[in-house]
């Protein structure tokens, strides 16, 4: 990579950071010690393959997720974060076709290699993630190989990012769960289960927590805002939600079943409500400020 871009790439790790953050730190964890010689030459036959048959220019390939942090399992996905200089809006076609190439390489290998596809600007301040974040934060180098670690601070304005789309998403759902409600199914079950933990992800990630995820996040919102639930049964619905996934780590293609709830759907879809008003105000709220929003 020419030096001029490297120099450019270091002022957007830094831009919104303050004074008091740190700037990035070399990792002291290697891919020999993540990885088998088997899986790392899986993921390094990925990396190669990308560059060559992916329309568009690579900058960086990180592992990250359970094999980046050491505790993965032993069926766990070895999951390739793929960095690129530029990609449409939707990613695609690039991101489905780093997907295809992971998909043959784990078929021939037997690795479970998976990929995800972002563009350098995703790692731009008001746009980043909690889980691009917290990736780039557990991710060890995977090419180029002696590259030092990616390191970004989570913003109020990437806060704010989330937090909305957050919401977007709950609100395109809405009409699914009215569809199933009618067609007597139960595919509403996963999708309410589902919202209360976005909502409740963008409660937090308006105060600068990222590390949640799926049931903690429900277990964190409640502990962070004790009396928010107003009865019993939003407090039996809360804790529904929270212990609907199983403990331990799950892939982010594990979908086990959602248990029965303790409640009726009218008291899930008034939580839901609920939830999305309290996070539409701390958003309207840190929308008039500059830093994250506790309550």
């Amino acid at each position: 990579m020419p030096e001029r871009d490297l120099l450019a790439w270091g002022f957007m790790l830094t831009d919104g950071m303050n004074s008091n953050e740190t700037a990035p730190a070399v990792s002291a964890r290697t891919l020999a010690c993540c990885l088998d010689a088997r899986a790392r030459a899986a993921v390094r036959d990925v990396v190669r393959q990308v560059r060559l048959r992916v329309p568009a220019e690579l900058v960086y390939a990180e592992l990250f997720g359970s094999r980046a942090r050491g505790d993965a399992r032993a069926d766990s996905d070895v999951d390739l974060l793929l960095i690129w200089r530029h990609l449409p809006p939707d990613r695609e076609p690039q991101a489905g076709h780093a997907e295809a190439i992971a998909a043959e390489v784990a078929a021939h290998t037997g690795v479970p290699v998976g990929v995800w596809s972002v563009a350098l600007e995703d790692l731009s301040a008001g746009r980043r993630t909690p889980m691009l974040v917290d990736a780039l934060d557990d991710a060890v180098a995977v090419w180029p190989a002696e590259h030092a670690p990616l390191r970004v601070p989570f913003t109020p304005a990437d806060a704010r990012f989330c937090a909305g789309r957050m919401l977007d998403r709950v609100a395109e759902g809405s009409g699914e769960v009215a569809a199933s409600l009618r067609r007597g199914t139960d595919d509403w079950l996963r999708r309410v289960r589902d919202d209360v933990v976005r909502l409740c992800t963008a409660v937090l990630v308006l105060a600068g927590d990222t590390r949640p995820r799926r049931g903690e996040t429900v277990r964190a919102f409640a502990a962070r805002n004790p009396g928010w639930a107003r009865t019993r049964a939003e407090a039996r619905a809360l804790a529904w939600a929270a212990r609907s996934y199983p403990p331990g780590h799950l892939e982010l293609d594990d979908l086990p079943p959602v248990p029965p709830p303790p409640v009726n759907a009218h008291v899930l879809l008034d939580l839901v409500q609920r939830l999305r008003v309290e996070a539409a105000r701390r958003l309207r709220s840190a929308s008039r400020g500059t830093g994250f929003v506790h309550r």
